[in-house]
């Protein structure tokens, strides 16, 4: 019996869409396909750091005032709840799918399909008879399409599978008003980047910190400045801007000059 519920797992050519149990959203698709992802691919982006002098802005403790480099942009998606679902497999049986709720970050991008992958101590599919399906290195959680930036629920267990096996249910009108794509202020990958990320503010004294980076390559140099609750203007490595505003959760600041 194991053995013919194994091979049912390892032919997504021949799956079919049912709908899950989680919520009345998940509705079934029309058809389920394992088409191959393609190869991994790297597009990287230069950015140059322009922002609107003497404009107010704000960021929250943690996150980055400036960035500036060649790097490929994070991304994330929010899962608000808990999940528990069916997923469209083999020969009409479909299988559960578990994700935790929390936010789920980019992982791969390949030429079709940028993959979202939940942490797997955070996820599970499983298949009757068999338990888990997934190990170290498949994906649970969502994938993007690179063209059409529609996304899709997936399982993608090809590594325990041995070959390509790809399971993906279409998601609902209701999901796609829920479940975006929004970018994170630490990039997914990295050729040269230069960044000031503010750490709060604690001890009457303004953290930051500046980290210059070349491939893996990386170094930090934190900053302290005081502030007494009055505008203030510092400066980190030639870049000045004046504090309007802080407190151990959020900065509110304004650029003065940047360095040229």
């Amino acid at each position: 019996m194991k053995k013919i519920l194994l091979l049912l797992l390892l032919i997504p050519n021949l799956s079919f869409a049912f709908g899950g149990n989680q919520s009345p959203s998940h509705t079934p698709d029309k058809n389920q396909t394992g088409n191959e992802k393609g190869k991994i691919v790297e597009i990287f982006k230069e950015i140059k750091f322009n922002p609107s002098i003497g404009e107010p802005m704000s960021v929250e403790t943690g996150e980055s005032i400036f960035t500036e480099g060649t790097f490929i942009e994070g991304k994330k998606i929010n899962i608000p709840l808990d999940l528990d679902f069916m997923m469209p497999g083999a020969f009409f049986i479909p299988f559960p799918v578990e994700i935790q709720s929390g936010d789920i970050y980019l992982t791969e991008i390949y030429l079709k399909y940028s993959y979202f992958c939940s942490p797997l101590n955070k996820a599970n599919a499983s298949f009757p008879g068999l338990g888990s399906v997934v190990v170290s290195g498949d994906c649970i959680g969502m994938r993007l399409n690179n063209s059409t930036s529609e996304l899709e629920w997936l399982v993608d267990n090809s590594i325990r599978n041995g070959m390509t096996s790809i399971w993906t249910k279409s998601l609902s009108q209701e999901e796609r008003e829920i479940y975006k794509v929004k970018k994170t202020n630490r990039p997914f990958k990295v050729r040269n980047l230069k960044t000031i990320e503010f750490d709060g503010y604690y001890g009457e004294q303004l953290h930051f910190t500046f980290t210059e980076s070349q491939g893996s390559q990386k170094e930090s140099k934190e900053y302290t400045f005081d502030y007494d609750k009055k505008p203030t203007i510092v400066g980190i490595k030639g870049n000045i801007f004046k504090i309007l505003n802080a407190s151990n959760i959020e900065l509110v600041y304004e650029w003065v000059k940047l360095r040229k």
